[in-house]
């Protein structure tokens, strides 16, 4: 079994510079910014947010950005059906990854608020971006030109309104940045198709295993990664790839290595394409939702991730994950699934705290016989983040520092701390995809 072939144009347009003007345009690598009629146009069609600004963070500059809660790519349909980022915050949900898309590179939207992730307690927000320094040469969103939406919404709405109203004026941003290419004839098309392969090569899928935050939160509808803007755990989805490329998986995961941005621009997803017709035949991705409550649960997910894949003909799979702890199992019993299906699966994955003899795979299978790891990044135990990153100029989000990383490591809440003031780094980050070589001992 295969998808149908679909064609995917995706037209980037470079970005070297940002400013403030008084149009929003692209020209020659630099992008204008309208700031006072895209706030216009955010505040009227989102409003539940109650205070909003623009600021711009370039690559090298002493800035800190904080909190920041996501990092978003501006992307426009230009034809096909749907919107980028389909179902996010009440958005069309029409099956994209067809048609062409345009997209702006080297520049993100950043989610800058003080809004906890839900109601359920724990799960603190302490993620930022340093534009400069040590923590800005690990962290690929700092690379970037980053337009910084600083939103804050109504206080009396319940906390998922809150997120929602939040994400929903960040992605308006980026709509309204994204407009600008919408016409114009992009320096560079790339296409996406997975076309039958002559001759015939080894059927690859791709199990994308992303976190659903509803056990925690109690509540089906908190805001995090989704499937066409679906958080709840449920039963693992066949996506075409050109899917992906469209957004159909956006939202965050409480870390800079698993936002809007990284998602878009997942580098699996792009090398499996490259790939595709070359060594591999690029089937499908699966998505699956993780932090299911039983083992019962986790193993029929696993089972039914791997039926999934035998389906569609595949013989060999690549699974990540982009969580920690509880979602481990059922991961790990999905590679253990499609193994035994006689599928040569790949677990691409970043490991645990070795500190004290502690495992750092919570239960490795004799089935994962093929892992690659990411290694452990532990701020503590990089020479260069022991220490507290250097103050910075400027800061643009909140003043005050909310959460600190204490000299041991633990996330602990404080009052009256200067974000612009030397900090430490989180005290951990987790690459889920690949995207640079942090380590415990080395990077």
């Amino acid at each position: 079994m295969r998808f149908e072939s679909k064609r995917l144009e995706m037209g980037t347009f470079p970005v070297r510079d940002v400013v403030f003007g008084d149009e929003t345009r692209w020209a020659d690598g630099v992008l204008t910014v309208a700031k006072d009629d895209i706030l216009r146009e955010v505040r009227t069609k989102e409003p539940r947010v109650e205070q909003i600004d623009l600021e711009i963070a370039k690559p090298g500059e002493s800035v800190r950005i904080w909190p920041v809660r996501d990092v978003v790519e501006p992307r426009v349909k230009v034809s096909g059906s749907g919107v980028a980022y389909p179902g996010m915050c009440g958005r069309d949900v029409a099956t994209v990854g067809e048609g062409r898309t345009h997209r702006l590179d080297g520049i993100g939207v950043v989610e800058v608020s003080n809004v906890v992730w839900h109601a359920g307690g724990g799960d603190l927000n302490d993620q930022f971006l340093d534009m400069s320094g040590p923590l800005a040469e690990m962290i690929p969103e700092s690379k970037l030109i980053n337009v910084c939406v600083v939103v804050e919404p109504d206080p009396i709405l319940d906390v998922t309104e809150q997120n929602y109203a939040v994400h929903n004026a960040t992605l308006l941003v980026a709509d309204a940045l994204a407009r600008a290419v919408a016409d114009l004839e992009p320096p560079e098309i790339e296409v996406f198709e997975t076309s039958p392969t002559d001759p015939p090569l080894p059927a690859v899928v791709y199990v994308q295993c992303t976190h659903s935050p509803q056990a925690m939160s109690n509540s089906p509808k908190t805001f995090c990664v989704s499937t066409y803007g679906m958080p709840q755990l449920m039963s693992p989805w066949i996506l075409h790839p050109n899917e992906i490329m469209d957004g159909a998986i956006n939202g965050p995961y409480r870390t800079m290595f698993a936002t809007s941005w990284t998602v878009a621009n997942n580098p699996i997803v792009k090398e499996l394409y490259a790939r595709h017709g070359v060594d591999l035949d690029f089937r499908a991705v699966i998505a699956f939702k993780t932090e299911w409550t039983t083992q019962r649960e986790k193993e029929l997910m696993a089972a039914q991730a791997a039926k999934m894949a035998k389906m569609l003909g595949a013989e060999g799979a690549i699974v990540t994950w982009d969580a920690g702890g509880n979602e481990f199992m059922e991961v790990i019993y999905t590679v253990r699934a499609l193994e035994r299906e006689g599928i040569r699966t790949v677990f691409l994955t970043s490991e645990d705290n070795p500190a004290g003899g502690a495992p750092t795979m919570l239960e490795p299978l004799p089935e994962a016989d093929a892992i690659v790891s990411t290694g452990y990044f532990h701020s503590l135990l990089i020479d260069e983040l022991k220490e507290k990153l250097p103050a910075v100029n400027r800061v643009i989000g909140n003043p005050v520092k909310i959460y600190e990383r204490s000299p041991v490591g633990s996330i602990m809440e404080v009052s009256g701390l200067e974000a612009r003031d030397s900090t430490y780094a989180p005290h951990r980050f987790d690459d889920h995809y690949g995207w640079t070589r942090l380590s415990t001992f080395a990077y």
